[in-house]
């Protein structure tokens, strides 16, 4: 470059320079008295409910939201969150002479505080009620009177298996029972730890204040077939029937092997657990297996149940697919590792 042509170049970025100052100091910036005053403001941390007992304070109306962080709507007013995961309610009336005419004071079904309720609510015998129900003795009112209420007729005894529909007569639960968590069982009080027989617990309604006494696995074994769980940290464990190895509990998979867990085919309501092992580029799976570049675990190629050994199934390995596999689980194998 000429000496010329240099003396331009600098001349040319001190004018682009004195430009762009000039048009910097003439900008007048943001009005700052427009800006909010922050001097004063807290700062706030959106934590989940559950970490955060004041959440319920920011909640849209018609929100409780509990100790555990469970959230209930359409909860009476007259009921609040306790600290045991539950709600805690008063009672509206004391004593029938205190309700209105045609009505009484009886507790809630769901709620289980005392509340006028109208009679007609309740049945007298089994003409006051549908061909598919029962007149049931249910509770006495405040002031001692014997209340029946219409309810489903089942042959379910406690610790059976319930449907929880009443659409399905097969999976009623017989009068004086509830259907909860899949079991039949008689009513609790969720604030009372001492309330169920040895061996069950008190599972909770939706609304974590009446329950259930179910069978509970906390403090007993499984039969053979059988695996303790849950589907929720506030939900009462149960044995539940189960395909494949124990890899969760007494029989955990090799140390190249990760245990799948999932569900097993026709029904999809028994768990089904699969020891799987892992597969790349330089770890090849055994002879007679193949990887599955999706999820990075060996399997055994298939095209009928014939194929496998029982009592695993020849399953499709991916949604939209055609690659099948022997198993347990119904869904084949996860898109990714885990």
């Amino acid at each position: 470059m000429t000496p010329r042509r240099l003396s331009l170049l600098i001349a040319l970025l001190a004018l682009v320079t004195a430009v762009g100052t000039g048009v910097w100091l003439a900008w007048p910036g943001p009005d700052l008295t427009a800006q909010a005053d922050l001097s004063d403001a807290r700062a706030h941390l959106i934590i989940e409910a559950g970490d955060d007992p004041d959440r319920a304070g920011r909640e849209p109306p018609g929100v409780t939201v509990l100790s555990n962080g469970v959230r209930l709507t359409h909860v009476p007013t007259n009921c609040h969150a306790d600290s045991r995961g539950s709600l805690a309610c008063e009672d509206r009336c004391d004593a029938d002479a205190a309700c209105p005419a045609d009505t009484v004071c009886a507790r809630h079904p769901d709620f289980g505080f005392r509340d006028c309720q109208p009679l007609h609510r309740f049945c007298d015998d089994a003409s006051d009620c549908a061909p598919s129900d029962t007149c049931h003795l249910v509770d006495t009112s405040a002031s001692g009177q014997v209340l029946r209420r219409c309810v489903p007729q089942g042959a379910l005894r406690a610790g059976d298996r319930c449907a929880g529909d009443p659409r399905a007569p097969e999976g009623r639960c017989a009068p004086g029972l509830l259907c909860l968590q899949g079991f039949c069982g008689p009513p609790c009080d969720v604030h009372d730890p001492d309330t169920c027989a040895p061996g069950t617990e008190c599972a909770p309604n939706p609304y974590r204040v009446r329950g259930a006494c179910v069978p509970s696995c906390r403090d007993r074994a499984c039969p053979p077939g059988e695996r303790c769980g849950t589907d929720g940290s506030d939900e009462v464990p149960s044995c539940r029937p189960f395909v494949g190895p124990a890899c969760l509990d007494a029989e955990p998979c090799a140390a190249n092997q990760d245990c799948l867990r999932g569900f097993a085919e026709p029904t999809l309501d028994t768990e089904a657990f699969e020891c799987r092992a892992r597969c790349d580029d330089w770890t090849p799976c055994a002879k007679g297996l193949t990887c599955d570049e999706t999820s990075g675990y060996c399997f055994e190629p298939c095209a009928l149940d014939a194929d496998c050994p029982a009592p695993e199934r020849c399953h499709a390995l991916h949604r939209r697919e055609p690659q099948r596999g022997c198993g347990f689980i119904a869904e084949g194998l996860p898109a990714v590792r885990r």
